[in-house]
């Protein structure tokens, strides 16, 4: 998994889409929001964050810490508001499904692959099989975001650690 980074700053602006899927058979059924929000940069620099999500604990003028990615656009995974003392970890809260469209579409080509290479034995052996393919696909899905929720939780209280310690108390 990819190492992730902390970017931290003043939400200058914040707005909220809301995308109304009109066809029946696409997902998500219901409708989605995507927040896109500009934060300037303690340098000065603002940046742009695109998070789809329908949980966000922060509005303008808080100061955040955004657990992204390192990949070219970055992919948001947690927030932590630090004006209010809450936080979201988006890999827990909006996690995809574990068996996706795509899973079916290459069973169908297992399927024919099956009859065609093995007869009517192919046939039979293949709903076992295709269980089984299935539930190690789920299983394997919901191990890898279990380890990056957890890798996202200890980067959000590491940043909390950090910001604690640069923050002068009164005395």
């Amino acid at each position: 998994m990819p190492t992730l980074q902390v970017v931290h700053g003043r939400i200058v602006d914040l707005r909220r889409y809301t995308n109304v899927h009109l066809y029946y058979c696409r997902r998500p059924f219901g409708p989605t929001d995507r927040y896109e929000l500009w934060i300037k940069l303690p340098d000065g620099v603002e940046r742009k964050f695109t998070i789809n999500t329908r949980t966000m604990p922060a509005r303008r003028g808080h100061e955040v810490s955004l657990i992204v990615t390192t990949h070219q656009v970055p992919q948001v995974l947690g927030l932590a508001n630090w004006s209010t003392i809450d936080g979201v970890n988006y890999v827990r809260t909006d996690a995809p499904p574990l068996v996706r469209a795509w899973d079916f579409v290459a069973l169908v080509a297992a399927f024919l692959a099956a009859a065609i290479l093995f007869g009517d034995i192919g046939m039979v052996l293949f709903v076992p099989a295709a269980v089984a393919c299935l539930l190690a696909v789920g299983l394997g899905r919901a191990m890898v975001r279990t380890r990056r929720a957890a890798q996202v939780d200890r980067a959000i209280d590491a940043e909390e650690r950090r910001t604690s310690r640069s923050t002068p108390t009164l005395q």
